[in-house]
């Protein structure tokens, strides 16, 4: 389960890392041929900003005529950042917020087995390796 976890938030990461390869192939591989070198010194990660104004550029000369220059010079030096590491950073504070749920016990990463420490007044597990008990049943 944890690994799932972790797997989806990872989600926007690896989106915004296939655009990338995306880009990279239309631009250098199509009719080329793969190589490190040209790997090393072509591929490039997209900003927020190039993102933004590549697939939507009516909505981003929308919210630059409607928001306020101190404003906007704070939002254009967000859009700066690169996709992919905004993709690492949004898991990076969820797992971090779980593992500090986790120190408290709750939360998806919590140790199984303190679900499994609770008593009941009977005494009665029904986990492999414990002591089995003949189940009565009761009719109303």
């Amino acid at each position: 389960m944890r690994a799932s976890i972790i797997f989806l938030l990872l989600i926007p990461a690896f989106i915004a890392l296939g655009h990338d390869f995306y880009l990279f192939y239309n631009e250098h591989l199509n009719p080329g041929i793969f190589s490190i070198d040209l790997l090393k010194k072509e591929f490039k990660f997209s900003a927020l900003g190039f993102i933004w104004t590549t697939y939507d550029e009516a909505s981003y000369k929308s919210v630059v005529e409607n928001t306020a220059p101190e404003t906007w010079a704070t939002i254009d030096s967000l859009l700066t950042i690169r996709a992919f590491y905004a993709g690492l950073a949004f898991a990076g504070v969820f797992i971090t917020f779980f593992l500090i749920l986790k120190l408290f016990g709750k939360g998806p990463f919590a140790n199984e087995e303190a679900v499994y420490t609770e008593k009941s007044s009977k005494g009665v597990s029904f986990r492999a390796g414990s002591q089995n008990k003949k189940m009565q049943y009761k009719r109303k």
